[in-house]
């Protein structure tokens, strides 16, 4: 592979830091308020550190010549698409805080929830004795590893399961459109 040029690089630098601060923010709230992260600067640091990672790689990965910077390929289509998913959900994710039960449906709560567990496993499991916060004010016991490690953990869950959905919309799409052109019909409406 080829390394990315300077101006390809800051342009989707710029596009990923927007993009990843505005999908990150339900994720940022749930930690801040319900967990009382809030409280921990080590804790804000770790997440904020989480994110700026995320996107340094996705600015890297969508630099580097191949599937994700041809505009034209499934994965680069897929990519974008899950971008918009995720910035519609994020949008949509603080409208549902104060109804209570409805924040059970926000992917956020699972996904984060399922990163402390899984880190919370592979701790026992290694015998460390650090146990991440399922609910309610962190355990002084809980750093920035620990809190960085379950944000990327978080985050590679939640674009995972994106990427997947975004994929098989774009695959549904395409299907759809050459359905459309074999029976003599345009691809996308009229």
């Amino acid at each position: 592979m080829q390394l990315p040029t300077r101006d390809v690089f800051l342009r989707q630098l710029r596009y990923w830091s927007l993009h990843c601060s505005i999908n990150a923010l339900p994720s940022l709230g749930i930690a801040l308020s319900f967990l009382g992260l809030w409280k921990n600067v080590e804790g804000v640091a770790a997440m904020l550190s989480a994110i700026a990672t995320f996107i340094l790689l996705y600015a890297a990965l969508a630099s580097l010549r191949g599937p994700l910077s041809n505009e034209g390929h499934v994965l680069s289509k897929s990519l974008k698409l899950g971008t918009k998913i995720r910035s519609w959900i994020s949008g949509i994710s603080p409208l549902m805080l104060p109804l209570g039960p409805t924040a059970l449906l926000m992917p956020d709560l699972w996904c984060g929830f399922l990163s402390i567990s899984i880190l919370n496993q592979a701790s026992r499991l290694l015998g460390l004795e650090i146990a991440l916060p399922t609910g309610g004010p962190p355990n002084s016991n809980v750093g920035f590893l620990s809190i960085y490690a379950t944000t990327m953990l978080e985050g590679f869950i939640i674009s995972f399961l994106l990427l997947m959905i975004s994929f098989f919309a774009l695959f549904f799409v395409h299907r759809k459109a050459h359905r459309r052109i074999s029976l003599g019909y345009p691809a996308f409406g009229d």
